[in-house]
């Protein structure tokens, strides 16, 4: 049963921050520390800062020559209040038990790529450690954020209305005191079992990874070794009929071994600039799973009812303050739907300026291409967070409700922000305020209301249009900016 299900959200995982974990089946998904290493949200930052924290410290025990030290410190839990990994049935699989995380410890003792200097980074471990694979690394990885994820699942339920329990957390580390941790927390717990939720953005799946040492050594360890060979003239050099010469990957793993982490973790040593390149080209080749990827039973009838049914509740959901939770939760879902990879980690009422101010909802800006990237790039908006006011009345918005949102901005958070309502019979006097603020202080705020969303949802069903969300706001913002 997926967790959506069991909580009666009534959202789809289109709609929904978080994976939309089967609580009875693990998912092929997995964490991985390059990928948290590259992305540009703060949560991802934070979140990665905390692993390297705890890597660093069990580096410098190492270099320090204190293994048994080390080795008390590397000890670990298979998360599985998380529901990812290898497991054909039911959740639990072959991640890091007590006698799996000293096997982990010892495989990186004797692969020696430490001492080497080949291994600086908790990512560097899957490419060069033997019998460490994603799903062990993204266990430990899942071990030492765990507490940055329990505060992502607790924000995500107070956002949709869910009740917590108090409950253990497991253990995190913490940075703070250098230490591991376990604390008593307000978990989402579910008959009697604690569960982690985690952001999509952040998930890899186990298939077709980029970042994996079987795509280093196939494709930027074979070719520097096969162009070496043609190079030099060797023995292993082949000719095809049209005179082009090649060395077969057979013949050069004959030779070199260059498939096994041994091998791998001495040419880096010997070439570092071949690891540098292959790393520097997993950055464009990793991105977030789709909704495609995470929909075990994803069909065109299925995207499109979901469409329907958000089009169908802007249309049906009644104006007033008695309804505000449900027009909220419609606009976290159709908002989600709309601005997933490039907006994420949508908070509720977040406190701001020490609590003196609320934000109806603000997300985590990640985009890496697009109008949101644009904003804070090119022109120089800053963005960080992207705040939305929420207005489910029928009556005009006026300047107070204008007033209000701009008070958020700042330049360390951000100063861009949507104001969303149902509708208006002037919205030329709409964007003449949005021009005012822009012109006054760059803060920049961005008008939409009910059709606007319907007319965007409706775009997404036509494949003529691929990205009606970008044109969109592209053409609106221009309009404020340039008048």
């Amino acid at each position: 049963m997926k967790i959506s299900d069991k909580l009666g959200l009534g959202m789809s995982q289109s709609e929904l921050d978080f994976v939309d974990i089967d609580l009875e089946n693990d998912m092929p998904l997995f964490l991985d520390p390059y990928f948290l290493s590259i992305r540009d949200d703060r949560w991802s930052q934070v979140a990665h800062r905390t692993l390297e924290n705890y890597f660093g410290f069990i580096l410098n025990l190492l270099h320090e020559e204190k293994q048994d030290e080390a080795r008390t410190y590397f000890r670990f839990n298979e998360p599985e209040e998380v529901c990812f990994g290898w497991t054909k049935k039911g959740t639990k699989g072959n991640g890091l038990g007590k006698d799996e995380s000293k096997k982990l410890f010892q495989y990186i003792i004797d692969s020696e790529a430490v001492t080497d200097g080949v291994i600086n980074t908790a990512s560097d471990i899957k490419i060069f450690v033997r019998n460490i694979g994603h799903d062990k690394l993204s266990d430990l990885t899942i071990n030492v954020i765990r507490k940055h994820l329990i505060e992502y699942t607790k924000n995500q339920m107070e956002l949709l209305g869910i009740k917590l329990e108090k409950a253990a957390s497991g253990i995190y580390w913490d940075s703070k005191n250098m230490s591991w941790n376990n604390s008593f927390e307000d978990m989402l717990v579910i008959e009697g079992k604690p569960i982690i939720l985690v952001p999509k953005a952040i998930v890899c799946r186990m298939d077709n990874y980029f970042y994996d040492y079987n795509i280093y050594a196939n494709s930027f360890v074979y070719n520097y070794l096969a162009e070496t060979e043609i190079r030099l003239g060797s023995t292993l050099v082949r000719e095809r009929k049209n005179g082009e010469q090649y060395v077969t990957k057979k013949d050069l793993k004959k030779e070199y071994g260059f498939d096994k982490k041994i091998f791998l973790q001495e040419f880096t040593k010997n070439h570092p600039e071949i690891y540098d390149h292959f790393k520097s080209q997993a950055e464009d080749r990793v991105a977030s799973v789709t909704d495609i990827e995470l929909i075990e039973d994803y069909s065109d009838e299925l995207y499109l009812g979901i469409i329907d049914s958000m089009i169908s509740k802007f249309k049906t959901i009644p104006t007033g303050k008695s309804h505000a939770n449900d027009y909220h939760n419609l606009i976290i879902g159709t908002m989600t739907f709309l601005f997933y990879p490039d907006l994420i980690n949508p908070i509720k009422e977040q406190p701001i300026h020490d609590g003196r101010k609320r934000i109806d909802i603000s997300y985590d800006n990640a985009s890496r291409r697009g109008f949101f990237y644009t904003l804070s790039n090119n022109k120089k908006i800053p963005c960080s967070y992207v705040f939305v006011e929420c207005k489910n009345y029928s009556g005009e918005v006026l300047n107070p409700e204008f007033d209000q949102l701009n008070g958020r901005f700042s330049v360390n958070n951000g100063q861009f922000g949507f104001l969303v309502f149902r509708g208006t019979e002037n919205e030329e006097l709409i964007l003449d305020r949005c021009r005012d603020f822009y012109s006054d202080m760059k803060n920049l705020i961005i008008p939409i209301m009910d059709k606007d969303f319907v007319s965007l949802l409706e775009k997404k069903k036509n494949t003529e249009y691929d990205h009606p969300q970008q044109e969109f706001l592209n053409t609106l913002a221009r309009k404020i900016m340039v008048g």
